[in-house]
């Protein structure tokens, strides 16, 4: 008597995950919610039960671009943006309270953060920020009135960075941290965070300031991924 193997049915998150890592090129970019579910050819419904019970397990990041977005977790291949942290180091209790909340950014694979205290010892350290400050998507400039005046920061940082910006191979970002004159500087013409260029430091409590600047990194790093 000849058994025949019977071949095991794929469940809907099955389904989901590899048709999502299909068209996403192997978990490379995001996808667009409707681009999804139409490959899926799924309704509405069906569509968001399985797309909550995948996001549950944690094999799936969802983003807030327009439509929505979703993209792989952890998928082969898959690369974070690299988000390069200038700073004067008078600011560095304020610099690691943002680097403390972007690490929701960092577990969704939407970047990984550097800066200048992940130099290691012995190392050439003008040869690694440039390397590092050539290399990010993300630049955030770290605003104070220490910074303007850090002779590095300002004309060497600085300058690398917004010539990245304004051929497009990276983003910048001024994050105001406390309340200075740098309406007069070159990268006032970029849009600062938090909202209105306000300094973190007028914040009652501060870590509003910081979920803000935060969110504001998610968006631009969704955005950045879905057009990968």
């Amino acid at each position: 008597m000849i058994k025949h193997k019977t071949r095991k049915r794929r469940t809907q998150s099955q389904v989901f995950l590899d048709k999502l890592k299909e068209i996403s090129e192997n978990g490379k970019k995001l996808i667009s919610n409707i681009t999804l579910r139409e490959a899926l050819t799924w309704d509405e419904g069906k569509y968001i039960r399985v797309k909550e019970s995948v996001n549950a397990e944690k094999k799936i990041i969802v983003g807030r671009g327009k439509g929505g977005l979703v993209g792989l977790a952890a998928a082969p291949g898959a690369k974070a943006l690299e988000l390069f942290v200038s700073y004067c180091h008078a600011d560095e209790a304020l610099k690691n309270e943002v680097i403390k909340h972007l690490t929701p950014l960092k577990h969704l694979e939407l970047i990984e953060v550097w800066h200048d205290r992940k130099i290691p010892p012995g190392g050439d350290w003008d040869h690694i920020i440039s390397t590092n400050l050539k290399s990010a998507d993300i630049i955030l400039i770290l605003v104070s009135i220490d910074f303007i005046n850090s002779k590095y920061c300002y004309d060497v940082e600085l300058e690398t960075a917004l010539e990245r910006h304004d051929q497009k191979s990276a983003v910048v970002i001024p994050v105001i941290l406390r309340n200075c004159m740098w309406q007069h500087s070159p990268f006032a013409k970029i849009q600062a965070i938090p909202k209105d260029g306000r300094p973190v430091c007028s914040y009652k409590n501060q870590d509003d300031a910081f979920t803000e600047i935060a969110n504001s990194i998610k968006l631009l790093a969704e955005n950045i991924l879905a057009q990968k």
